[in-house]
């Protein structure tokens, strides 16, 4: 049996007034009926796979779905770091930094001649061809992200 809001006395099932306050009786709100379950859409499969004809979000590809190669322009960090470890200064050219590579390769070769001669700059040398190296990574790293946000080379 309800009861009344206002004054809380029990009142019949039906009635619009409570007998003790003549206030009005709130009816109480069933819940809905539950939701028929419609079979799936065809094209729609489980949760996280996205229907034909809609991409997936960036870097979250379902399987199967084909992976991009590297966009046409792109430099292999790796080829700039084996260059720059075969003599610095020739992964900063492959970078496409010309001034930066002539800038590495001469003074490498300033540090070769002093260690011939004097033995002690080979504690620059190595360091120098060490950062060279490092440099002409992360470069060609950095010139790939501005390559495929832009759509054009860095510099």
């Amino acid at each position: 049996m309800p009861y009344c809001s206002s004054c809380g006395s029990q009142v019949a099932e039906g009635v619009g007034f409570c007998p003790s306050c003549g206030a009005p009786i709130q009816k109480v709100a069933q819940a809905p009926p539950a939701a028929p379950a419609y079979p799936p859409q065809p094209g729609f499969g489980a949760p996280g796979q996205y229907p034909p004809g809609y991409p997936p979000q960036p870097g979250q590809y379902p399987p199967g779905y084909p992976q991009y190669g590297p966009m046409p322009g792109e430099k292999s960090p790796i080829i700039a770091l084996i260059l720059s470890f075969i003599f610095t200064g020739l992964g900063q050219f492959y970078d496409g930094e010309t001034s930066k590579g002539i800038v590495f390769v001469l003074v490498a070769i300033l540090l070769w001649i002093m260690t011939i001669l004097f033995i002690f700059p080979c504690i620059i040398l190595i360091p120098f061809w060490i950062y060279g190296m490092y440099d002409a990574y992360t470069r060609a790293e950095q010139y790939n992200r501005s390559l495929r946000a832009t759509g054009r080379p860095p510099w």
